[in-house]
């Protein structure tokens, strides 16, 4: 057992960039070294660490058989199921400690602790982290994270954690403020929760400031991914003095091709090197090049551990097809198991039947008042709602039309090629048609001012003991507001979408956050509906305070929203959802289970958009074929029982007016019957860009 402090390294990026695979590929390779003892957890709401491995991964730690010299366990944090572990511990403390410093009673307290809470994903993770680092049990913890806009909440959690344990501690001192004022004494015992949950946080913060931890950021050459990294660097450094130690350029091509897309790409790899080179000066360089097939399975993962982690920077990935052919190129690390994958995707692959046809169609607008766009990270959804909203305004030049980012981590900047912030402004120079990106924690600090101002004015009118009492009442909720909680995200985007359909006659496109945070977005109306029930009867019994009330109405606003925004997502008049993915394996997996989440949402796609499908180059690049027949394979395994565009790959990045122009020419209907396969003649005469 390992007696020493383990390391910490954790992989953050812009969703779709590969995090989990080169994650899992780093912790296969930590774990060949001879009594080592690695341990892997996935932080993202929306995992897909099973799906990279190829395995049915049971809850909590276990321990792979690998074949390696040391040990690798995993972790797939079920995030609800870890904060009620963490609450059975803790429920009485809690309980006790809430019903001393506010006027709620137990069974109110309990109420609340049954009902699910936004924001779990971080505070499970980290919940994760600490139980690992006490454990001492592994020498390194690897940590996959969530996309970056919410894993810079789980680095900001620490400083909200010692706020509220200030607010703990504040509510513990109730009786003795009391007994003080009423010429009494009272002896107020320090509870243990709040040395436990100090001690906690205390090896948190050392963990997360210390070389004890490593950020490694991924991205891929494509310029959204290149400016998503930075903007999360320079964030970390503000909020935690936290710095990127090492950067993975992944899915990269780094020779040149006489492939036209080829060649793009590796214009663009040279374009990110030097783009790497210049805002991260004191970070390793590594290089993840592209074998044209999706990574899965633990052989194929420890190859490209290999090819990443063995040589300095990287080495170079030999592709090999079922003939024997060289593809992607030969150097210095090959991965020999890659004519397994060949093999494999050949077995699956599709008969030329002719059932299936791209029939040219039509842009979809966006011709509800709401309109959502949902996928993995990385699959294009900013891109495709650009589209719809550059279609509506193309349609109806009359009508005003916003589109709104609720990603923590937003590229409405790149794509409209300006500065989007958090009130909505002119893009394209045009007035009627406005994007913003919505600032979640500036909205909560808004609303906490308010109800701060609700609670002073209450206290003005009091006197005498009551006065005192509430006097403390109002320093204690002072102290509570004053804490960002997670989960913010989700509530308060959700104020802010119904404050832009209430505000004027328009028609709002709203690109989401990666699918985890999205599917909480959509679930909290309804959650504030079942808190503000709870919150309303409890502050019922004290009626009689103008606190109270102040409160209550401010509550029962709340409450009405939110059930008008719950209605109005079940109403396929005035709200439509689009769903983006692309044609590969994994994103497949991924969108599979969001669309059985939608359901039980009782929310039906309009449409899924499936994005950036390859032309047909007639064989002449090994590597462009073999991407082509894996996304074919995935196209095969379509339903048969929804609606599906096809939307072609571009070369570079679509952005600006000319991007988007560009971008809405051209969408084709997937049209197929039940138990039928795609053809290759899909892609022959289509005009589409090579």
């Amino acid at each position: 057992m390992p007696k020493h402090a383990p390391k910490l390294t954790f992989f953050l990026g812009k969703g779709g960039v590969g995090k989990t695979t080169v994650s899992t590929a780093y912790a296969l390779h930590a774990s060949s070294r001879a009594g080592s003892s690695i341990v892997l957890i996935s932080t993202d709401p929306a995992h897909s660490l099973a799906d990279v491995l190829d395995l049915k991964l049971k809850p909590g730690l276990q321990t792979l058989r690998t074949g390696a010299r040391g040990k690798l366990s995993v972790w797939q944090v079920d995030a609800g199921t870890r904060f009620q572990e963490f609450l059975d511990d803790y429920r009485e403390a809690i309980t006790e400690l809430m019903e001393q410093g506010t006027f709620l009673s137990r069974n109110e307290i309990e109420s609340f602790l049954e009902t699910a809470l936004p924001g779990l994903a971080e505070v499970s993770a980290l919940l994760t982290i600490s139980d690992l680092l006490e454990s001492a049990k592994f020498d390194e913890i690897v940590v996959d994270t969530a996309p970056i806009g919410h894993t810079l909440q789980l680095f900001r959690i620490p400083n909200q954690l010692a706020r509220f344990l200030d607010f703990l501690e504040l509510s513990g001192r109730r009786d003795q403020v009391l007994a003080e004022h009423f010429g009494g004494s009272t002896r107020v015992k320090r509870l243990a929760i709040v040395d436990q949950w100090d001690a906690v946080l205390s090896s948190l913060r050392r963990a997360l400031s210390s070389e004890q931890a490593r950020l490694v950021m991924v991205t891929s050459a494509e310029r959204f991914s290149l400016e998503e990294s930075s903007r999360t660097a320079r964030m970390l450094e503000e909020d935690s003095q936290a710095e990127i130690a090492e950067v993975v350029i992944n899915r990269a091509v780094t020779r040149k091709s006489t492939c036209k897309r080829c060649q793009e790409r590796f214009r663009l790899f040279e374009a990110a090197r030097k783009f790497v080179s210049r805002r991260f000066p004191n970070a390793e360089l590594r290089t993840g090049e592209d074998p044209g097939a999706p990574l899965i399975g633990i052989d194929k993962l420890r190859a490209f551990g290999e090819h990443l982690y063995r040589t300095a920077g990287g080495g170079r990935l030999e592709n090999r097809t079922a003939a024997g052919r060289r593809g992607v190129g030969a150097g210095r690390m090959a991965i020999s198991e890659q004519h397994h994958a060949t093999l494999k995707l050949q077995s699956v692959r599709p008969k030329k039947a002719g059932d299936v046809t791209l029939q040219p169609t039509d842009w979809p607008d966006a011709n509800t008042q709401l309109t959502l766009t949902l996928g993995k990270g990385g699959v294009g959804k900013t891109t495709i709602s650009g589209g719809m909203a550059y279609t509506h305004r193309e349609r109806h030049p009359r009508s005003n039309i916003l589109i709104c980012s609720t990603d923590p981590a937003p590229s409405l900047d790149d794509l409209f090629e300006q500065n989007v912030g958090p009130i909505p402004k002119p893009v394209l120079h045009d007035k009627h048609f406005q994007a913003v990106e919505v600032d979640s924690t500036a909205e909560y600090l808004a609303w906490s001012r308010k109800v701060k101002q609700v609670i002073a004015q209450s206290l003005q009118v009091q006197q005498g003991g009551l006065h005192v009492e509430l006097s403390f009442e109002h320093e204690m909720l002072s102290a509570l507001l004053d804490i960002v909680p997670p989960g913010v995200d989700e509530i308060f985007a959700v104020f802010k979408l119904l404050d832009f359909i209430e505000a004027r006659d328009l028609t709002l496109v709203i690109d989401m956050a990666p699918t985890g945070h999205a599917l909480e977005l959509l679930r909290t109306p309804e959650r504030l509906v079942v808190w503000t029930r709870l919150l309303l009867k409890s502050l019922s019994a004290h009626r009689t305070l103008p606190l109270a009330q102040e409160l209550a109405v401010e509550v029962a606003s709340i409450s009405q929203r939110a059930r008008e925004l719950a209605q109005l997502l079940k109403d396929r008049k005035r709200a439509s959802v689009f769903v983006v993915m692309l044609a590969e394996p994994l994103p497949d997996r991924q969108t599979g289970r969001l669309l059985g989440s939608l359901d039980d949402l009782g929310l039906e796609p309009a449409a899924i958009f499936v994005n950036r499908l390859l032309p047909n180059q007639n064989g002449k690049c090994p590597r462009c074929r073999l991407t082509r027949e894996w996304q074919l394979a995935t196209l095969s395994r379509l339903s048969s029982d929804r609606k599906y565009f096809a939307v072609p790959d571009f070369s570079g990045q679509i952005s600006g007016e000319d991007g988007l122009q560009r971008l809405t020419e051209r969408l084709w209907e997937i049209r197929r019957r039940a138990n039928t396969k795609v053809t290759e003649d899909l892609f022959v005469n289509l005009g589409l860009p090579s």
